[in-house]
């Protein structure tokens, strides 16, 4: 079967507007994303991203890692739907996890057989950040015609009635990886080894001479 990896990623991000045009690694932070995703086994890597005009610009750098595929940006679902055309796998991964594993990836990939829905987060024993989920297109079509929510492409997946299964962590931990604020992004920035408070201030300058 074939299947394809889909980074949902937007520009509109409340806590932290931009974040995925951050500088990070050498790259910004959805091409280290991409990066990582190109080392899932699946057939194809495609960046779902909305069809705003404040969108353009991440479309335009995505396009460096993947394919591009734009639609509704309130609508992730039907951006899920139209990202995985020709395909009978798609793993989920969102744009703010650029530290996540392409190894821990495969793994949930290689649980799929047998099942609609495969994760690491149900339950969660990875810390936030590492989140995967690969599902059937065939039921994310259900998941399209049936479900009311959508802007959270799984929630469907993971109440209605589909075989699922999980990858647990045997250790169990705690904690989180994922951007969402300053923070976050100075957290990551000291895994990466390179200064945060610099590259915060330069985003905020680009997003308000785009917005303006």
């Amino acid at each position: 079967m074939k299947s394809v990896c889909v980074v949902q990623a937007r520009m509109g991000s409340t806590r932290l507007p931009g974040k995925v045009l951050l500088p990070l690694n050498g790259r910004t932070v959805i091409g280290e994303v991409l990066t990582r995703c190109a080392r899932i086994k699946t057939d194809d890597l495609v960046c779902a991203v909305p069809d705003t005009p404040e969108n353009d610009i991440l479309a335009v750098k995505a396009a460096q890692y993947s394919r591009v595929v734009r639609g509704p940006e309130r609508d992730v679902l039907t951006r899920y739907v139209m990202a995985s055309m020709g395909f009978d796998v798609v793993m989920r991964i969102t744009a703010d996890c650029p530290l996540l594993c392409p190894e821990l990836c495969n793994t949930v990939l290689a649980a799929l057989p047998g099942y609609d829905y495969a994760s690491n987060v149900e339950p969660r024993t990875f810390p936030q950040g590492f989140d995967c989920e690969v599902f059937t297109r065939r039921a994310l079509l259900i998941a399209d015609r049936d479900s009311e929510e959508r802007e959270h492409v799984t929630t469907f997946l993971r109440s209605g009635p589909f075989k699922r299964t999980n990858v647990e962590n045997p250790w169990k931990l705690d904690g989180r990886v994922t951007l969402d604020t300053e923070d976050d992004y100075r957290v990551i920035c000291a895994a990466f080894g390179h200064e945060p408070y610099e590259c915060v201030e330069r985003s905020r300058g680009l997003r308000a001479e785009r917005v303006a």
